[in-house]
């Protein structure tokens, strides 16, 4: 049992165990804001001290370039967009979560269902479980690739 998107593929950065690696924690209200401007920043900083007025914006590029790349292939993350904030005991199969915070990988659920001692147990599609309390909040997301 595979995660999907609402289209039907499955989201880049895809763990077996059915989490998601996502990018894409910072944003304002709901519009995120890349990323990958974290390395822009850098690399057009570095160039400063070469006195040269016109290298900071083809190495601020090629840090976003070189963030782009590392995002697709090396280590491939889906870019996320935080909504709102609920008890873990809203969540319904098909659901897409950040089970630790508000950043931080995302999974879907596949199945909730009581668990002892006033516990909620969360089946995630891949096969991970997660035992929470019921009024443990948590983010929902949704997955843009």
């Amino acid at each position: 049992m595979t995660a999907r998107l609402p289209d039907g593929r499955v989201p880049r950065g895809f763990r077996p165990d059915g989490m998601v690696r996502t990018t894409g924690w910072l944003q304002v209200g709901r519009v995120p804001i890349s990323t990958g401007i974290w390395p822009a920043a850098a690399f057009g900083l570095m160039a400063l001290p070469f006195d040269v007025p016109w290298l900071p914006f083809p190495c601020a590029a090629a840090g976003f370039a070189l963030w782009q790349v590392w995002i697709r292939y090396v280590q491939p993350s889906s870019p996320a967009v935080n909504l709102d904030s609920v008890p873990a005991s809203d969540l319904r199969p098909g659901d897409w979560f950040r089970p630790y915070g508000g950043i931080g990988p995302a999974a879907q659920v596949a199945e909730t269902r009581p668990a002892p001692d006033d516990l909620l147990h969360v089946s995630l599609r891949g096969g991970r479980e997660l035992t929470l309390s019921p009024d443990y909040r948590v983010r929902r997301v949704r997955l843009r690739s």
